[in-house]
């Protein structure tokens, strides 16, 4: 898989928690980046790098991990949640980030910057520079542009939206914006021409 197939995979998988919770994409996918170095370094399809507290009832997996405890990286053996898809994973995740209390000022953060900064704050990492890591893959992918694609494509649209481009009618850039008459007549030619 390549940087711009996991990028999409995260993407794909992440929408429902922008809608359901306002998860910025932007910031689900530079956390995947990051945690599991692009889907190559993940831990049991735990691509968020997510611990298994006490609270946990699922399959975990013990591994060595780096922490930062205040004055210098420590190795420290931790319980990792363990799942079957990297999907399964996305899904605990938006669900943790999407109900739990601590994160609640990072569902409500007004862009990617502000989301970076409050989920190092909420204390999802111990590294000192987490956020602006963050915020420098999520700049350098330019993953801004999928929360503008999230949160402007309707829901009642989105079943459409996604047939279409799955069906090469349309590139699914500028959900919202005007069409030229030579992009209409595209998506018919595209319309009339798919392979049954």
């Amino acid at each position: 898989m390549n940087k711009q197939e996991f990028i999409e995979r995260v993407y794909e998988a992440s929408k429902e928690g922008y809608r359901e919770y306002g998860i910025l994409p932007s910031l689900v996918i530079a956390q995947a980046i990051l945690e599991s170095a692009w889907g190559e370094k993940h831990i049991a399809n735990n691509i968020f790098g997510i611990k298994a507290g006490s609270s946990w009832n699922g399959k975990f997996v013990v591994r060595k991990t780096l922490e930062w405890d205040g004055k210098k990286y420590v190795t420290k053996e931790e319980k990792f949640r363990a799942y079957d898809t990297m999907e399964d994973s996305i899904k605990d995740y938006l669900k943790l980030i999407g109900t739990a209390k601590r994160y609640e000022k990072v569902r409500k953060a007004k862009d990617y910057k502000e989301a970076c900064k409050l989920i190092y704050e909420a204390g999802y990492a111990t590294d000192p520079k987490y956020s602006d890591k963050l915020m420098n893959i999520i700049e350098s992918n330019k993953l801004y542009q999928y929360d503008k694609v999230a949160d402007s494509v309707s829901d009642w649209a989105i079943e459409a939206w996604n047939w279409a481009k799955e069906n090469k009618i349309t590139d699914g850039n500028r959900p919202k914006a005007y069409a030229t008459r030579e992009e209409v007549i595209t998506m018919l030619y595209r319309l009339l021409n798919i392979k049954k």
